[in-house]
């Protein structure tokens, strides 16, 4: 004897009217959100601005401030902090001289692992490491990625103090004070 089928013509009509349903629900939120105003900027429309730069918050590409009075030119006492903390180990220091006149013989930062998560800028203990607003730093071979101390050197020559994030924090500001503290 043959078993029947447990679908019936009814439930079947039913999954087909389910399926169409949503294929309607999602076609309804893209077009309402094809009309809506993009929140990304579209690499390379820059509003039509020859002077165009990065909203604040932008963590672009590196930099070591400058201090002639420094040994090396450098304000980095290469105290390997920023080595040390970063989470994909792109940075490599070599330094050199012990006390007051350490500084990095070789800094290397690798930014084709790096992903930019500020944490060497916020560890440094004197300020020498910065993050940029340049934006345009594709290239074709990986090798080009490696900056150098030299590289780092000339693009700290235009930044004599560190930039700083400035990040809305909402959880910082929405949250009452005993809140925060886990009171």
């Amino acid at each position: 004897m043959r078993k029947q089928d447990d679908t019936t013509f009814l439930a079947l009509l039913g999954l087909i009217a389910e399926g169409a349903r949503s294929i309607c629900v999602g076609l309804h939120i893209t077009a309402i959100n094809f009309f809506r105003p993009s929140v990304c900027e579209r690499y390379p429309r820059r509003d039509g601005k020859p002077d165009w730069q990065p909203r604040p918050g932008y963590r672009g590409d590196f930099a070591l401030i400058s201090d002639a009075e420094r040994p090396g030119g450098l304000r980095c006492i290469a105290c390997l902090q920023c080595q040390n903390i970063c989470p994909d180990k792109c940075i490599h220091i070599t330094p050199t001289g012990k006390g007051k006149e350490r500084h990095p013989k070789q800094f290397l930062i690798d930014a084709g692992l790096c992903m930019y998560c500020w944490l060497c800028v916020e560890v440094c203990p004197v300020a020498a490491l910065t993050m940029t607003p340049d934006y345009e730093t594709s290239t074709d071979r990986p090798e080009k990625l490696i900056r150098t101390l030299e590289q780092l050197r000339e693009r700290g020559k235009e930044y004599p103090e560190p930039l700083k994030v400035e990040m809305a924090r909402a959880d910082a500001t929405s949250v009452a004070p005993t809140e925060r503290r886990g009171d």
